[in-house]
Formats: structure tokens, sequence, C-alpha cells
């Protein structure tokens, strides 16, 4: 792992652990085409998944970099230029500046012969974002681009997870989500949140044997957990005054329990109308909420995806964060440079073998 530290950046006390933002680098021993991986929602460069794909390209031949999502509190601490995160732009601005950044370090080390782009889950969403960018400002001149299980609409696959929150098996899953909390306790108490992330959390529930509802709503409160901690973040980092009194300095003595129980009951919803739309008017004044909104929507760029030839889709067509018409717009937008497996939910048959294969073979000629 590698760090990058920003001049002048002023971490708050109670991010200590935190302090330069992580990023992975695997690098070819010959000149070879460069990939950067961008993570899903609140996933460092080093979870599993992200891991996987690591080493899948650099197996492939690749220079390979994974970016953290910049969801992430490690992200948001050191490189968010407004320590918010959820709104698209915004955070396509950051993975772009840090972008720039690591190319530059890493032109000194290896010789690249192209650049490429990949991304799964809400960290496909944002590449799609980056490379429209890249396609007006030609800084990468991406050779391709591999959107992995993309969220179309943030806000819609937001608001899919919540609504599994509501539903049968309310006491069992209580009872999940207070293993849950009580986990995160002791991540808080050991002074080890800086591994933490929505697969770590699904982690220490794999021997509950709940029933699919359950599990589905405990995929929900991890969703929630991993936003709470993002919408801790963003407060302590910006002295919002949302959960932390904004004339509270957190100490890495303070117990942090309370604001992230506090956090932990704020919906996306709330978040976005509450704390995140608020801060876009601040910035870009007269931004509606349905401006914003459609800002984060694959449909935004959809001219510019259905002409280009560099941009392909991996999916499945039974992922529970898109609804039918998101199917459907993944198909007639992309054509022929989408494959939608029948069956696998979000990312959940990554690491199958003809899943992998059909990502390479949509990441263009290999690397070697």
């Amino acid at each position: 792992m590698r760090r990058l530290e920003t001049q002048d950046r002023n971490v708050p006390e109670v991010f200590w652990y935190a302090k330069g933002m992580g990023y992975a680098v695997q690098l070819q021993d010959k000149p070879a085409p460069l990939i950067f991986l961008v993570a899903g929602t609140g996933a460092r460069h080093d979870a599993s998944k992200m891991l996987f794909l690591e080493r899948l390209f650099y197996a492939q031949g690749y220079h390979v970099v994974g970016l953290t999502s910049p969801t992430h509190f490690n992200f948001l601490v050191n490189a968010s230029k407004h320590v918010i995160a959820g709104y698209v732009p915004f955070d396509v601005d950051d993975l772009w500046r840090v972008m720039r950044w690591i190319r530059e370090d890493l032109e000194q080390e290896c010789e690249i012969t192209g650049y490429r782009l990949a991304g799964y889950s809400l960290g496909g969403l944002q590449s799609a974002f980056l490379a429209e960018r890249d396609s007006r400002e030609r800084v990468f001149d991406f050779e391709n681009v591999l959107l992995i299980n993309p969220a179309v609409d943030l806000y819609s696959s937001a608001l899919t997870f919540e609504s599994w929150l509501a539903g049968p098996g309310q006491e069992a899953l209580e009872q999940a989500v207070q293993i849950l909390v009580k986990e995160f306790t002791e991540f808080y108490k050991n002074n080890d949140v800086g591994n933490l992330d929505g697969e770590a959390i699904l982690a220490f529930f794999q021997d509950l044997n709940l029933t699919d509802a359950q599990m589905r709503a405990l995929i929900a409160a991890s969703f929630r957990m991993t936003a709470a901690s993002m919408i801790f973040t963003s407060d302590v980092c910006m002295h919002a005054g949302y959960i932390v009194p904004a004339d509270k300095a957190l100490t890495s003595t303070d117990p942090l329990l309370p604001y992230f129980d506090a956090a932990s009951q704020i919906t996306f919803k709330e978040y976005f109308e509450e704390f995140l739309y608020p801060y876009i008017r601040y910035v870009l004044p007269g931004m509606s909420q349905e401006q914003a909104l459609a800002e984060c929507s694959l449909r935004r760029i959809e001219e510019f995806l259905q002409a280009s030839p560099k941009v392909f889709v991996v999916g499945n067509a039974d992922d529970p964060i898109l609804q039918p018409e998101e199917v459907d717009f993944l198909r007639s937008t992309f054509g022929e440079r989408v494959a939608l497996f029948p069956h696998g939910g979000h990312c959940g048959n990554l690491n199958y073998v003809r899943f992998a294969e059909k990502m390479l073979e949509f990441s263009g000629p290999e690397g070697n």
C-alpha cells in the first residue's frame, strides 16, 4: 500500500490514524498499459473485491492502481476537496485529481503504454463519468473503460437499499443490527476503523444463517452503517454541526459511539435533503434538488455512453440495486458493449470464471 499525502491538509485529531490516502500499486517489470480500478461504496483499495480485480488485471499484464472509494472516510479526510461525498460531480472531481497525482508519480517509476479504467458498483458509475470527462479533456485518453455491476442512478440505488430495512423478520433483523452496532463498538474501542468497509461489516455475519429477507435487510444495514461513517466524517471535518456540535473538537480519547449511533439513524434521503443538498446549493447557487439528483445518474451522459466505442458494461440482470427500467437502460444504451448474466445479484459472481473472462474480454487487448 502507498499513501498520498497532501500539503497543508488539516486532518482532525480524531482521525489521527487516517493520515495519508491509501491506494494500491502493482507494477510490471516491463512497459505495459496502466489500469485504474475504482472501489464501490465505502470500500477501500484493499477490500476483497478490489484485491481480486487488482490480481486479475495484473496477471493479464497491466500496471494496476487500486483506488479507495471517495465515500470512504480515508479518502474524505485526505483527498476530498469539499470533504463531502454522495454528489457524483464532486466525487468524480476528487478521483480525477487523485488519478493525475498518482500518474505523475508512476510515470517516473515505470513505462506506461496507455491508460484504462474500471470500477464496480458506485465505482462503475463514477468510472462512466470519468470516461466522459476524459473524452473532453484528453488527459488520460483512456483506451477502454469497464463498468462492473454499475449503479445507473445513485439516489435510486440508495433508496432501494433503504427499502430493505422495512419488511418481514424485523425482530431478527433488529437483533442482527444490534450485533452489528456492537461490532462497530469494538472497532472503535480498538482504534481499528482504518480497515472498516461494507465487506468487513458483512463478514461478521456469515454464520448467522439469516433468511433471504433478513440478509437483504442486513445488507441494507451495512449500507446504512457505511453511510453513517461517511456522514460522521464529513460533519467533523466541516464543523457543520449536523451530528457533532460545530464547536466540538473531537480527540482520540473522546467516545465516538454516541455520534455514530446518531449517524446510523439517518437515512440517505435525510442525508441528501438535510446535509448534502444544502451544501451543493451553497457551492452552486440556483441548483435545484431535481438537477442535483439528475447529475448523479448515467442518464445525464446517456448520449456519450451510447456513442462511445470505448465504454463497456459487465453485470447481472437480477442485480437488486437496479430497477427493471435501469436494466433496460443499460441494454439499450450499450448494445453489444453490455453483457448481463442472468444471475449473480450485485457483484455476487465477480470472481466466477465466465464473469472474469468477460471482464477481460471487454477490457480490450491483453496488457502483455
